[in-house]
C-alpha cells in the first residue's frame, strides 16, 4: 500500500481527548514510535512509557516533542517515563515489566511498536532463536502477557475499552509457510536479500498470528474485563525510516539510496503511519463496532491478511511454542510475574 493509494479513514485531527489514560510505546523513542508518542502527548495522555534500548536517543525525541507545538512538556515531566529494555532479551523485557507495574496500576492503551528491521542473518541469539524473532514477537508477548492485568484493569476507567496495538507489515504476505523448528536453525535462503526480508516477514506474520490468538483467548477468558480489551494489528505503511538502511547493506549504497528515495516520493509520511495505530488505540469506532483481532493498513482500512495469518491453530501453536521457550529462562510460572 504506496502513499498514492492511501486510505483516509480516519485522521489524527479526530483523535478524542486521553486525558487521564496510560500508554505504553514500545520504540516510542525513534521512528513511527516517536510520532505515536508525540499523537498521545497531543491529545492529553495522562502518562506513557517509553520502553526502548537508547536513552541517548530517548533524549533527542523527549527534546523534540518539549518544543512541538502544542506539547505541553516540562523539564523531566513525569508524563513520559523512559523504560530501558532491550526486546531481544528475555530477563530484560521480565525487569522492564517489573519497573511498569511498580509505577502504575492501570494500562489503557498498548502499543507494541518496536522491533528489528531487514538485516543480514546473525548468529542464533543466546536462546538459540533467530534474533529477528526474539525481538519482534518474543519479546512483545511477554511484555503483553505480564502487563495484560493492568490493560484489564485499566477497562474501568477507559472510556471505550483498553487497548493493544501490535506493528505489523505487508511483508508478512511473503511468508508462505512457518514452520516452528526453523525459528531455532539459521535459513540460509538465497541470495542473501530474499533471506532477510524472508525473516522479517517471517516475524510480522508472527505478530498477526499473536494478535488473533491473544484476541481469542481474551474471548474466553472468564473475567469480564477481558471482553474491554481490544487487540488488532497494523500496517503502518511504507514509512523510510532508520531502519530502511538495511537497504544498503544489502544491496550497496546507491542501490539503497534509490530505494530509500522512491519510498518518501511514494510512500507514507510518518504521520500517515502514526494514524492507523493512534485510531486503533483510541477511537470510539473500535469499540462500538466490536472491532477485535483485525489486520489494518494505512490509513484505519480493514484488509484480510494472508491465509496463514488467519490459521487459528498456527497462532496456537506459536503462543504455546514461546511460552515453552520463554519458560526456560524465567520458569514456568512466568506468566503470573512472580
Amino acid at each position: 500500500m504506496s502513499g498514492i493509494f492511501t486510505y483516509h479513514n480516519f485522521s489524527l485531527q479526530d483523535t478524542p481527548s486521553l486525558e487521564g489514560q496510560v500508554a505504553v510505546v514500545t520504540g516510542g523513542q525513534a521512528g513511527i514510535g516517536k510520532e505515536i508518542t508525540a499523537q498521545l502527548l497531543l491529545h492529553g495522555i495522562e502518562k506513557v512509557f517509553v520502553v526502548a534500548r537508547s536513552k541517548e536517543k530517548f533524549n533527542i525525541a523527549y527534546d523534540e516533542w518539549r518544543v512541538r507545538k502544542g506539547i505541553e512538556l516540562a523539564q523531566d515531566d513525569d508524563r513520559v517515563v523512559f523504560i530501558k529494555c532491550d526486546l531481544g532479551d528475555i530477563e530484560d523485557v521480565y525487569a522492564a515489566a517489573q519497573i511498569i507495574k511498580q509505577q502504575t496500576e492501570h494500562i489503557h492503551i498498548l502499543i507494541c511498536n518496536a522491533g528489528l528491521g531487514i538485516q543480514p542473518m546473525a548468529p542464533l541469539d543466546t536462546y538459540g532463536i533467530d534474533p529477528i524473532f526474539t525481538t519482534n514477537c518474543i519479546g512483545h508477548q511477554i511484555l503483553t502477557t505480564l502487563l495484560l492485568p493492568l490493560v484489564k484493569r485499566g477497562t474501568s476507567s477507559a472510556p471505550h475499552g483498553s487497548r493493544i496495538v501490535v506493528s505489523s507489515s505487508s511483508l508478512h504476505q511473503l511468508c508462505r509457510s512457518l514452520d516452528l523448528t526453523s525459528l531455532t536453525r539459521p535459513t540460509n535462503k538465497w541470495p542473501a536479500i530474499h533471506d532477510a526480508v524472508w525473516r522479517y516477514g517471517r516475524s510480522k506474520l508472527a505478530n498477526i498470528l499473536f494478535t488473533k490468538e491473544l484476541t481469542r483467548r481474551l474471548a474466553e477468558d472468564e473475567d469480564p474485563t477481558a471482553k474491554k480489551v481490544y487487540v488488532n494489528s497494523y500496517f503502518p505503511g511504507n514509512v523510510v525510516t532508520q531502519q530502511w538502511q538495511g537497504w544498503s547493506e544489502h544491496l550497496g549504497r546507491l542501490i539503497g539510496t534509490v530505494i530509500r528515495l522512491l519510498g518518501r516520493i511514494f510512500g507514507q509520511s510518518v504521520e500517515q503511519a502514526a494514524a492507523t495505530a493512534v485510531y486503533l488505540a483510541s477511537s470510539s469506532e473500535v469499540s462500538e463496532r466490536n472491532l477485535r483481532g483485525g489486520y489494518y493498513v494505512p490509513i484505519a482500512k480493514v484488509e484480510e491478511p494472508t491465509w496463514l495469518g488467519r490459521d487459528g491453530e498456527l497462532g496456537r501453536k506459536l503462543w504455546n511454542w514461546i511460552d515453552d521457550r520463554v519458560a526456560q529462562t524465567l520458569g514456568v510460572n512466568w506468566q503470573s510475574g512472580k
